[in-house]
């Protein structure tokens, strides 16, 4: 059932912070405010808060990035399992370059959010508490809010970019023009961490005022968790990640077509959402197949489609291919053999589609309506179980460890489905053309055991990596496909290399990747932009291979 408080991070909803900011920023998409308004009372202060969420949809700050930020391009591309036809093609094919808009995009977006959040700290260290009709404790609660989303922006910065500037509470682009990366990125990560200790001492398991999309303990912890385990210190992890799951706040969907479902925001397995306006151009993707007038990144390679097990549940929730209708729309995949193709190119897709956001809305059949609203999940709960997993291997737990990917592998194989009332998955429009695969499980099904199957699968597929993580790199990988997990979990497990040798070897297979796997791929280039401005950044501080 969609939760009927929704924060709105959108438009006229949002005052933005009083930051003016110069070099690479663009002053035009500020509203500005006198810190004299801002600081005065409650509900001021309450806006300016708001703008710092505002920046969540980058759109509003100018240019295109689809809506979202992460960008699917920086998340989802370079595993070759999601796959592109126009613009963003070169993405995968590891072509990208330091002067790629979407790079550029990513930092001038995130800096800003960090600028109003830094602004709005700086203001908030003045402002008494009797301001607040509850005192401290609402005061706090703002500044755990702004620090929280602080480090959210920056651990975004660090995924993609690795060693970032940090301007900490009172800096932006015009106080602090030059700014030198971290000497480490201990350093970085440690300031993060420092804003999320913080705010998940003072923030509840439960959004502020009933508004789901304000930050929230659960949020600021499984984050926290993530941070340690960049920093791999797994011990640290692995607590922050218990108390996730001991609040019992959380849990999984009985059936995963669920997860995605369009009117089942904020579910319970929900930890973390960017939450929008639905029929908003803001907030929705064109996820229609490209012959039905939707984008090209929404294609899924032919070697994702084929590397479920059989009775893997996931595969139907979350893809459609050639031959195939879409048992959301029923619209038929491959009527127009322009599109059908094995690999991706600039007039062609593999025919192999997303079900996750192509749930709602006809493509060119109903014209102008192909864009379908969505609700970002950024964290979802089977992502703590398996962040918790990971955590347990690497400190000699692995009975843990194996137990959790048990239950990740119940539910897909539909087990948790038994029970539940009605014969269909959620958003069937029309009952005529839904396979027998999609109806609800009425009774338990035997589950292949993990650890064996993913030995044999370990040999078969050429990994040298611990049967656990590869047996964690795969259920991942099955369960995030085009969400914003997959991409970044690789690079810090250390698994990237191996997953794109394994899984599409060289001139091999459906894409038939031409081109090698180095190890500078797993952090994107500083964008030239920030080198050209920034007079404590030159190019001897860019990534390594760029």
């Amino acid at each position: 059932m969609r939760k009927n408080k929704i924060l709105s991070v959108i438009g006229g909803l949002a005052a933005f912070i009083f930051t003016s900011c110069d070099g690479i920023f663009d002053v035009d998409y500020y509203t500005f405010l006198s810190e004299d308004y801002i600081f005065t009372n409650e509900s001021t202060i309450e806006e300016g808060l708001l703008g710092c969420y505002e920046l969540l949809y980058p759109n509003s700050f100018g240019g295109s990035s689809w809506g979202v930020r992460p960008h699917m391009m920086l998340a989802n591309l370079p595993t070759l399992d999601v796959q592109a036809s126009g613009w963003d093609f070169n993405y995968c094919k590891y072509e990208w370059t330091a002067s790629e808009s979407q790079f550029r995009y990513s930092w001038k977006c995130s800096y800003a959010a960090i600028s109003r959040i830094n602004s709005l700290l700086a203001g908030m260290e003045s402002v008494k508490e009797s301001v607040f009709k509850e005192g401290i404790k609402a005061k706090n609660e703002v500044i755990a809010q702004a620090r929280a989303l602080r480090a959210y922006n920056y651990i975004y910065l660090g995924k993609n970019f690795g060693r970032v500037p940090m301007l900490m509470t009172g800096e932006n682009y015009s106080t602090s023009p030059a700014k030198p990366r971290p000497e480490t990125a201990d350093e970085m990560w440690k300031l993060i961490i420092e804003d999320l200790e913080y705010a998940t001492g003072v923030l509840d398991w439960q959004p502020l005022n009933g508004q789901y999309g304000r930050i929230t303990k659960g949020m600021c912890l499984a984050y926290l968790a993530e941070a340690y385990m960049y920093n791999n210190d797994y011990d640290s992890a692995k607590q922050r990640l218990k108390q996730i799951i001991d609040s019992k706040t959380y849990e999984l969907l009985p059936c995963f077509a669920s997860v995605h479902d369009m009117g089942n925001y904020w579910s319970k397995e929900s930890v973390w959402e960017h939450s929008f306006y639905k029929f908003s151009t803001m907030t929705s993707y064109r996820c229609a197949s490209m012959e039905h007038a939707g984008y090209g990144s929404f294609c899924l390679s032919w070697e994702f489609y084929n590397s479920f097990e059989p009775g893997d549940k996931r595969k139907q929730y979350s893809c459609v291919a050639l031959g195939e209708n879409n048992p959301y729309t029923g619209e038929a995949i491959g009527v127009d053999p322009a599109y059908n193709a094995e690999f991706v190119g600039t007039d062609h897709n593999p025919n192999v589609y997303t079900l996750k956001y192509w749930r709602e809305q006809h493509g060119a059949m109903k014209k102008d309506h192909n864009y379908n609203p969505c609700s970002l999940t950024m964290k979802r709960y089977a992502g703590v179980l398996l962040d918790y997993a990971e955590c347990c291997f690497r400190t000699n737990d692995e009975a843990t460890g194996w137990e959790i990917i048990k239950q990740i592998r119940n539910r897909a194989w539909g087990n948790l489905e038994t029970g539940m009332s009605g014969e269909y998955v959620f958003g069937f429009e029309d009952l005529s053309y839904v396979r027998d695969d999609y109806k609800l499980n009425k009774v338990k099904v035997e589950v292949p055991d993990a650890k064996s199957f993913y030995t044999r699968y370990k040999a078969e597929k050429g990994y040298t990596a611990d049967v656990w993580l590869v047996a964690l790199t795969i259920e991942r990988r099955h369960e995030f496909n085009i969400e914003f997990e997959l991409w970044y979990d690789l690079c810090r497990s250390g698994m990237a290399e191996q997953f794109i040798n394994c899984e599409y070897p060289m001139n091999e297979g459906w894409t038939k990747r031409d081109f090698p796997f180095y190890d500078y791929y797993m952090l994107f280039p500083i964008p030239t932009d920030e080198i050209l401005n920034n007079d404590l950044i030159n190019e001897e501080d860019q990534n390594p291979g760029y």
